[in-house]
């Protein structure tokens, strides 16, 4: 009995101190999401080019490049650049629905977030980035990542449909930019990491101009995601339309 009452005050105490730590920011877990989402997704319509190298045990196995446009949270066209004999190749995002169009194939064919676009990275680590709208916030606790004093988060999809069903989420204190982000499978193992290095001016804001992504089991197995060329564009909705694309 006395065991089940410390356990709960325990417990109290904890949400308590991780409460205190968001208000001394004035922020909610939710808020803290929301602004280092602005240094991976800025808002608003742009366009950027992002270089994907795939290595396993420090060779490099492939090279691809995409040009992405995006318009707020929910409509994205990933076009493949290189290499040349892929180009064309397209990933259409209108909301929830995902599809991918290849040249002379006249139906798009409806493919998930989840499944790889290339090495370690799924489609929606490039398609879909934003999550605040994805996923719910809960604060955990702060730790030191990088050299930086971070809120620790734990993240839990709104939906099925979004890339990751959970995961936690560093985010620095000063800065709120991202540090660091372990992805777990349905199963609650992790499955990757991913290590937010570098941030460049761009939109008017910092964003993320290098990210590294490692598999949980095989540390040796990399993907470094290169952004560069980041520039506002005006799109009207039929821009991402599936049957506009697929012509």
């Amino acid at each position: 009995m006395k065991y089940t009452f410390f356990k709960g005050l325990q417990t109290v105490i904890m949400c308590c101190l991780m409460s205190s730590l968001a208000s001394a920011a004035g922020l909610t877990a939710q808020q803290i999401v929301e602004k280092a989402d602005l240094a991976r997704s800025p808002g608003g319509s742009f366009s950027f080019q992002v270089r994907v190298s795939d290595f396993q045990n420090k060779k490099l196995l492939a090279d691809s490049t995409y040009h992405v446009s995006s318009k707020g949270n929910d409509l994205t066209l990933v076009d493949t650049v290189e290499p040349a004999r892929l180009r064309g190749r397209k990933l259409l995002m209108n909301g929830n629905n995902l599809w991918f169009i290849v040249p002379d194939v006249r139906r798009p064919t409806r493919v998930s977030l989840q499944q790889r676009l290339t090495g370690e990275v799924a489609n929606g680590d490039i398609a879909r980035v934003n999550f605040g709208s994805d996923y719910h916030a809960r604060l955990l606790g702060s730790e030191v990542i990088s050299g930086s004093d971070s809120y620790k988060l734990e993240l839990t999809a709104r939906t099925k449909e979004v890339t990751y069903s959970r995961l936690w989420y560093w985010v620095g204190k000063k800065d709120f930019l991202p540090k660091k982000a372990t992805f777990f499978a349905l199963s609650g193992k992790p499955l990757k990491n991913a290590y937010y290095k570098e941030f460049k001016p761009a939109l008017g804001r910092s964003v993320l101009s290098k990210l590294v992504i490692t598999d949980e089991l095989r540390t040796d197995k990399i993907s470094q995601l290169q952004y560069s060329g980041f520039r506002r564009r005006s799109f009207d909705e039929g821009f991402f339309n599936k049957e506009s694309v697929a012509e």
